[in-house]
C-alpha cells in the first residue's frame, strides 16, 4: 500500500487517484484543489481537516459535482467541498463507503447518497441550494452530523431503511428531517428552528424516538394522511407552531395505527397534540402535555 501526496508528488487529486491501485492512500495537504472522482476501490483519501483542505476548483470530470465516489469501500476524511452550484458537493454512487469529518457548503446539493450501505459520521451540510443531506438509497447510517441554513431540508430521505443518530438540523428553509420512505429510524436527533416542520413523516413504518424538536415554525412532528404504523416515542417537543393550523405533534386525518406515546410536549401553538381526524386506530399513551385536540390525549 502506497501513500500518494498532493500537491507534493501529484499536482491534482485526480492525478494521484489515477496513479493509485486498490488499497492505496491519497493524502491532500492544506490548500485549494479541483474536484475529483474516486474510481479505484478501497482508497483512503484524507485531507488536513475541514477548512484546511478545500475542494473548490473545477468539478470532477464528466459532471458538475465537486467529489464523486464511484468506487466501493472508499474512506473519505477531513476536507471541505464548496461552491459547486451546478451539482452536489459530494455524490456517492457506490457502496460501503465511509465519510468522516466532511463539510459540504454553498453547493446545489450538499451530500448526495445515491447508493446503499454507506456510513457517515461528523459531517456538515450547510448553505446549500437544496438539501444538506439527500438520501435516495437504503441502509445508510448518518451519525453526529449537522445540517443548517440549507434552502430546502436539512435531511431528506427518499429510500427505506436508513438510520439517523445524534444529528442536528437547524435553521433550514423547509423541514429539519423529511422522511419520504418507510423504515427510517431517527434516534437522539435535534430539529431546531426550521422554517417548516421539525420532522415530517410522509411514509409509514418509521421509528421516531428520543429526539428534541423545538422552535420550528410549523409543526414539531407531522404525520401525513394515510401513513400507518409509525412509532413516535419519548420525544421532547416544545415551542413549535405559529397559528391555529399547527401543533407540537400533528396527526393528519387518515393516518392510522400509529403509536404516539411517552412524549413530553409544552408551549406548542395552537395545541401540543392535534389528532385531526380523532383518535381513530392510533394509540396515544403516556404523553405529558398541556392540551390536545380532541381533549384527553395528555397525561
Amino acid at each position: 500500500m502506497t501513500i500518494h501526496v498532493v500537491p507534493t508528488e501529484f499536482a491534482t487529486v485526480q492525478a494521484a487517484i489515477d496513479a493509485a491501485v486498490a488499497g492505496d492512500s491519497i493524502q491532500i495537504l492544506a490548500g485549494t484543489f479541483d474536484g475529483f472522482n474516486v474510481n479505484k476501490e478501497r482508497l483512503k483519501v484524507f485531507g488536513c481537516g475541514i477548512g484546511k483542505t478545500v475542494i473548490a476548483g473545477a468539478p470532477a470530470m464528466g459532471g458538475d459535482d465537486g467529489i464523486v465516489v464511484s468506487a466501493n469501500q472508499t474512506i473519505l476524511k477531513g476536507l471541505t467541498v464548496q461552491g459547486y452550484q451546478g451539482g452536489s458537493g459530494l455524490d456517492l454512487i457506490s457502496i460501503q463507503n465511509v465519510l468522516l469529518n466532511i463539510e459540504a457548503k454553498f453547493n446545489e446539493q450538499g451530500i448526495d447518497f445515491d447508493q446503499d450501505n454507506n456510513f457517515t459520521i461528523n459531517c456538515i451540510g450547510s448553505f446549500n441550494e437544496f438539501d444538506g443531506f439527500n438520501v435516495t438509497s437504503s441502509n445508510n447510517s448518518i451519525i453526529k452530523c449537522s445540517s443548517f441554513q440549507n434552502m430546502r431540508d436539512g435531511f431528506f430521505v427518499g429510500d427505506p431503511n436508513n438510520t439517523f443518530i445524534n444529528n442536528i438540523s437547524t435553521d433550514n428553509v423547509s423541514d429539519g428531517f423529511q422522511i419520504g420512505d418507510p423504515m427510517t429510524t431517527l434516534f437522539g436527533n435535534k430539529a431546531l428552528k426550521n422554517m417548516n416542520n421539525g420532522i415530517e413523516l410522509d411514509e409509514s413504518n418509521n421509528n421516531i424516538i428520543g429526539n428534541l424538536v423545538c422552535n420550528n415554525v410549523n409543526d414539531g412532528i407531522e404525520v401525513e394522511s394515510n401513513n400507518i404504523q409509525n412509532v413516535i416515542d419519548s420525544n421532547i417537543v416544545r415551542n413549535n407552531g405559529n397559528d391555529d393550523t399547527t401543533a407540537g405533534i400533528f396527526v393528519e386525518n387518515g393516518a392510522m395505527e400509529n403509536a404516539i406515546r411517552f412524549n413530553k410536549l409544552k408551549n406548542n401553538i395552537v395545541v401540543d397534540i392535534n389528532a385531526q381526524g380523532g383518535i381513530g386506530t392510533n394509540i396515544y399513551d403516556g404523553n405529558k402535555c398541556e392540551n390536545s385536540v380532541p381533549p384527553g390525549l395528555c397525561t
